[in-house]
């Protein structure tokens, strides 16, 4: 993630948790909107490392997907 994907995303999220909204539902549409704004934007686009990859791991040491 770059610096600019990392500052789309903390805006995004950050107009989410400031805006006061008078039922859980709305305040869910608003993070999942910041989240999709920052993920069209590119901010998700990077591989993850293989450190943040929890998944077990098979004996040659590929992540399982299933």
């Amino acid at each position: 993630m770059t610096d600019e994907h990392a500052h789309i995303l903390g805006e995004a999220l950050a107009a989410a948790v400031r805006a006061r909204q008078p039922s859980e539902t709305a305040g869910e549409r608003l993070a999942l909107a910041a989240f999709r704004a920052a993920r069209d934007a590119g901010a998700f686009a990077a591989a993850p490392r293989r450190r943040d990859d929890w998944r077990p791991h098979d004996d040659a040491g590929r992540a399982r997907t299933g």
